[in-house]
């Protein structure tokens, strides 16, 4: 009689102790994406004879992604603006998709000022539903990642292109 049918409990056991044992550490040794990381690209702007510089920074996890740009007038340490998106990302070779979940604004202060700090607005929020229109709710793009910096491809507008400002654009590792 063969062992494995003389103990079949025994096998079991030692079938599901290597699984419990092996995949994990299978999982462990799974490089992360290259694209996971904080990132950022500076950029100026000018408004009615006004420059003002654009931070913007996005986060990209392995599953979530947060951006906000903050606007700022040229040598001024004061924000005039901040606009924030943020939701959950997937991904496949060098192809991102992302799905909005929030959309982000400005905390102001006792006198209406810009404090530097965004609030999250989520779908149902009066902030969403005047502001939705202007975002695209899903968003495809493809990445290119060094050691230092990430080339974002994305068609922002949904209009076919990625040849609008801001569609296409490396930023550097914070």
């Amino acid at each position: 009689m063969n062992r494995i049918n003389k103990y079949p409990l025994l096998f079991n056991l030692i079938t599901v102790l290597c699984f419990i044992l092996i995949i994990p550490s299978c999982e462990a040794l799974r490089k992360d994406p290259e694209f996971i990381g904080i990132w950022e690209f500076i950029e100026k702007i000018t408004s009615d004879e006004i420059v003002y510089n654009n931070t913007r920074t996005i986060i990209l996890m392995k599953n979530a992604f947060e951006e906000t740009y903050i606007i700022q007038r040229e040598n001024s340490s004061s924000v005039s603006a901040i606009i924030g998106t943020r939701g959950d990302l997937s991904y496949s070779h060098s192809n991102l998709v992302f799905e909005l979940k929030a959309l982000g604004t400005c905390i102001l202060d006792e006198m209406e000022r810009c404090t530097g700090n965004v609030e999250w607005h989520e779908e149902g929020t009066g902030y969403w539903t005047d502001n939705e229109q202007f975002f695209e709710k899903t968003v495809n793009g493809r990445y290119e990642a060094g050691t230092t910096t990430l080339r974002l491809t994305r068609d922002l507008n949904n209009d076919g292109d990625t040849l609008d400002t801001g569609e296409d654009v490396t930023f550097e590792m914070v």
